[in-house]
């Protein structure tokens, strides 16, 4: 296989303002949101900039920010833009998609539905076992499976031809990264969903069994 088709098949962990945001910028920037209005006094250049960039589409913050961190980088390893404006997304994190793609190719999104969603995705060991909460609901949206249940700030939603492989993956409970369907996924890819997952409450694992869900 040459090493550009694996390239492409890598991890990448985008970010996008849910579709019902609009941004307006002027003096102080005004978010419109489905749960009214947020006006962000003087927000600095980069939160200015990933903004911008977010209400477009899905978007890599490594493009604002060089050396930008991925969800399983502990805090003490990011530089001090990357703090900069992981601070300043903190308060928007429920008006904000997380996608997971392969290349640049998104398969997974978390989308916040509460004025009160977090989103932290936890670093997941490679196998740990994994279980899906009985009250997870699985249903398809124009084709595209989307995981979701009833009074959970987050749905989950699955995109493209290498959707049903990752729903495997998060469905089977176990650590191998193996699929019964052809070509496996990556590694990184299957771990970070998992991780995802776990932070939108539609998995658990034994390590995390006593954690409340977001």
């Amino acid at each position: 296989m040459r090493i550009d088709r694996l390239a492409a098949r890598e991890l990448g962990e985008f970010w996008s303002l849910r579709e019902d945001v609009t941004v307006l910028f002027g003096q102080s920037t005004v978010l419109r949101t489905p749960w009214g209005e947020l006006r962000l006094e003087r927000p600095g250049a980069l939160l200015r900039e990933a903004l911008h960039r977010m209400q477009l589409g899905p978007v890599s913050l490594a493009n604002v920010v060089p050396g930008f961190p991925g969800y399983d980088v502990p805090e003490d390893e990011w530089n001090d833009a990357s703090r900069e404006l992981l601070g300043a997304l903190a308060p928007l994190q429920h008006l904000i998609v997380r996608h997971i793609a392969i290349g640049a190719s998104p398969v997974l999104s978390v989308v916040p539905l509460s004025p009160r969603a977090t989103f932290r995705p936890p670093p997941i060991a490679p196998g740990g076992e994994f279980r899906v909460p009985e009250d997870v609901v699985l249903r398809r949206a124009g084709g595209d499976p989307v995981l979701a249940h009833e009074g959970c700030a987050h749905r989950i939603e699955l995109h493209g031809p290498d959707a049903p492989r990752l729903l495997v993956h998060l469905q089977e409970g176990t650590g191998d990264f193996r699929s019964p369907l052809d070509v496996p996924l990556p590694q990184a890819v299957v771990r970070a969903a998992r991780a995802y997952a776990v932070a939108a409450g539609m998995l658990c694992t034994a390590d995390l069994k006593g954690a409340a869900r977001l």
